[in-house]
């Protein structure tokens, strides 16, 4: 999770206002440029590339002028992170811009209405933006600045924050698949009245009780504060 300051960190900091209005230049644009299902990962390879190359040329030289919408977020990024007065402390902030990146993307295709509003988040969208992630980690590794790092840690967040419960959902409707010695089932979590809250997955050796459900038969009740 990147940690980057908003007004909630201390009731000043602009950091995401700052990087957000750079961004939804680039995502917009992004989003009108997508025109089918696997022309998506070229132009976010592109995008990431471009971003994090413009971000290394700006650590070199800070007087540098662009004019693309792939600069001026990398000039967001040096620009929020060079306050902080430490090395690295853009990696943060490019991780952040980046992390929101992959979400507006698909949340423009929606608005402009090129996508249902169901089709936000599907598997191939999920695989495609994932494999874009790592052909951009390798290919900024040679820049030794640690941008390739912060494509590894975003993909993994984006599987963990994203893709699991995806993943919990589409096991609910269509069922599990996996039968191995150790595997995982999702619970449904309750609120005190019985109302619905949502899904925790548990750990579990294989047991002939949960081998073949899908959803373990129990509710975690959650406690309000």
């Amino acid at each position: 999770m990147p940690y980057v300051p908003s007004k909630k960190t201390d009731g000043k900091s602009t950091d995401r206002e700052v990087i957000d209005a750079a961004l939804e230049p680039l995502a917009r644009s992004v989003a009108a440029e997508i025109t089918n299902n696997f022309s998506l990962r070229k132009i976010y390879g592109r995008v990431f590339v471009g971003v994090a190359g413009n971000l290394r040329d700006i650590l070199a030289d800070p007087n540098l002028v662009g004019v693309e919408p792939e600069w001026h977020l990398a000039m967001a990024i040096y620009e929020t992170g060079a306050k902080y007065g430490y090395e690295g402390a853009y990696l943060g902030e490019f991780n952040y811009a980046i992390t929101r990146f992959i979400q507006l993307v698909p949340q423009f295709k929606v608005e402009r209405g090129d996508w249902e509003k169901k089709n936000e988040l599907r598997y191939w969208l999920y695989a495609e933006t994932v494999s874009a992630l790592r052909a951009a980690e390798n290919s900024v590794e040679a820049y030794n600045i640690g941008l390739d790092g912060v494509f590894r840690d975003i993909k993994d967040e984006y599987k963990w924050e994203v893709n699991r419960s995806y993943e919990i959902a589409q096991i609910l409707k269509s069922g599990h698949c996996y039968t191995t010695p150790f595997y995982s089932r999702p619970v449904e979590l309750v609120d005190e009245d019985d109302k619905h809250i949502g899904y925790l997955e548990i750990p579990l050796e294989r047991t002939p009780e949960t081998l073949n459900v899908d959803i373990l038969p129990y509710k975690l009740v959650l406690k309000k504060k």
